[in-house]
């Protein structure tokens, strides 16, 4: 993400659209951070706290999107300026109301 990210998310720091305003910064660099394929199959859902949770839309690459990890932590450090620290992987269920 751009320097600038770190001086627009200081000013959003501690406002009711804090985590939602990152967590949109995120979605918007996801392809970029994870590369194009991961991206595909995983995405940043929420914030909580100061752990992002990406969920994993497709269970045959759960384990390789989870050995990346460490790697994506850092990433994710240096581009949010340490505004996330953790990061939990959750596989998403089908939707029931899908068709």
């Amino acid at each position: 993400m751009d320097p600038i990210f770190g001086v627009l998310l200081s000013l959003q720091r501690g406002t009711a659209t804090h985590k939602a305003w990152a967590l949109s910064c995120i979605e918007g660099a996801w392809p970029k951070l994870i590369g194009a394929r991961l991206a595909a199959v995983c995405r940043p859902a929420r914030i909580e706290n100061s752990g992002l949770v990406v969920e994993i839309m497709n269970e045959g690459w759960e384990e390789a999107v989870k050995s990346v990890q460490p790697v994506l932590l850092k990433k994710l450090q240096d581009a949010t300026g340490g505004e996330i620290r953790t990061l939990t992987f959750r596989r998403k269920l089908p939707d029931e109301n899908a068709f």
